[in-house]
């Protein structure tokens, strides 16, 4: 079997041990994405993008594997990903990497098209390997990347994203084609509701690589983990020497995780009790929060497998997430929530079974007597406990049938049906 060279795996240590403190998903990149067209380049079908990192300041370096990742998604899902630099009315930014989901692109065609005036675009998708080099750039301090969400994790992974600079003078055309503006936060970006798919762009990598690599195989789970880590620093920028192949039977599909049940409380010295709920075919769960794992625990410890964990920083709207492990090591399930690791009141949202979930408060404000929940800005969910709209329990617990990225809106009331306040969360249901 292959063995990662030893700067790969140092390289594999830098990414798991960084603090949580940098594992923020939003970016603020824009048009400073790039850095100086003078750095030295190297060149060689030997370079890998480990060494790439350190050659240049442009995620250019790495499209000829890109292209090859947007071949294979679409062998995977037919018609996925279009290009958008021949729509009318929108110019690139030179290190742009012309594609988004098919649906996003022709939304953007419309955008154009009802403002009736040149825009332009200073990011759009991002591939696996351009956000490992931006990740590595933000962890090294090169390139001028002040922040940048670890590979797997950042938005402009699944296609629907798109920075528009100057981006003022757009904000009600995409709004009006199905875009989200993100505001003060990352006043440069505009979301299309769609698919997620960056875990099945990790799978395309990885198929990827065992069709190029026999003798070293990794998983097709479509998770970035450690092993996808190792091979992509390893992967060269220019592409394999065997691609995409459309006629090669059917896709492999992404295995079926259990539904894990995901708990978690604050306790008085401002840990977290962290719990979860498998199916007994699962041994051993790590927790992770924005890409880090933070604990882990085995049924042996006991059936809800407890552990806890301080924040070193108190932060709304991470992403929580509960990987549960058979007895030979294989993931076979996966629970996920959405945390605010705060003192004060807390929105959270946690899975609760298959496509079952649960959006409530934590610890909430005195006098709050209902909690009523709105999807996407067009339906209040009902209880399925209390059977309420107006729940009493401070919180909601709905079956989805539509999964994929949903913003929610959690109004409190008072106990004579005054309204107090609404917080707002957007989360990736799946």
């Amino acid at each position: 079997m292959h063995t990662p060279r030893t700067s790969s795996l140092a390289l594999l240590s830098l990414l798991l041990a960084a603090p949580l403190a940098a594992g923020c998903a939003s970016e603020n990149l824009g048009a400073g994405e790039e850095g100086s067209a003078g750095d030295v380049v190297s060149s060689g079908e030997s370079l890998t993008i480990d060494e790439a990192v350190f050659s240049r300041c442009s995620t250019t370096a790495v499209y000829g594997l890109s292209e090859q990742l947007i071949e294979e998604l679409n062998c995977m899902r037919p018609g996925l990903m279009s290009r958008i630099d021949g729509i009318p009315g929108v110019d690139l930014g030179g290190a742009v990497f012309p594609y988004l989901q098919s649906d996003a692109a022709a939304a953007l065609e419309r955008v154009a098209a009802r403002r009736g005036s040149r825009m332009f675009v200073t990011s759009a998708l991002r591939t696996l390997p351009q956000q490992y080099l931006l990740y590595r750039w933000f962890q090294t301090g090169r390139c001028g990347i002040g922040l940048a969400a670890p590979p797997g994790r950042s938005n402009h992974q699944s296609g629907l994203a798109v920075d528009v600079s100057p981006y003022g003078g757009w904000i009600s055309s995409f709004q009006a084609e199905g875009f989200r503006w993100l505001g003060a936060s990352d006043p440069v970006h505009f979301d299309y509701r769609g698919e997620d798919v960056r875990n099945l762009s990790v799978l395309a990598f990885q198929r990827l690589w065992n069709r190029n690599h026999p003798e070293d195989p990794i998983a097709e789970d479509a998770a970035y983990g450690p092993q996808t880590a190792s091979r992509l620093a390893l992967a060269p920028p220019t592409g394999f020497p065997v691609g995409a192949t459309c006629g090669g039977g059917a896709p492999t599909p992404a295995p079926e995780l259990a539904a894990i049940e995901v708990y978690w409380a604050r306790q008085a010295d401002g840990s977290y009790a962290l719990r979860a709920l498998a199916p007994a075919a699962i041994e051993r769960v790590v927790y992770r929060v924005d890409g880090y794992d933070i604990g882990e625990a085995t049924r042996a410890d006991g059936e809800n497998f407890p552990t806890s964990y301080t924040f070193s920083s108190e932060t709304n709207e991470r992403l929580f997430e509960v990987l549960g492990y058979d007895a030979d090591g294989e993931q076979v399930g996966l629970g996920v929530g959405l945390i605010d690791v705060t003192e004060g009141t807390a929105v959270y949202i946690k899975q609760m079974g298959e496509d079952l979930y649960e959006i409530g408060l934590e610890r909430a404000p005195e006098g709050v007597a209902f909690v009523e929940v709105q999807v996407d800005g067009r339906w209040t969910l009902p209880d399925i406990v209390s059977g309420e709209t107006r729940s009493p329990r401070g919180a909601v617990r709905y079956r989805f049938g539509t999964l994929g990225e949903r913003d929610f809106a959690l109004t409190t009331f008072n106990a004579d049906g005054s309204r107090r306040g609404t917080l707002y969360r957007t989360f990736t249901l799946r």
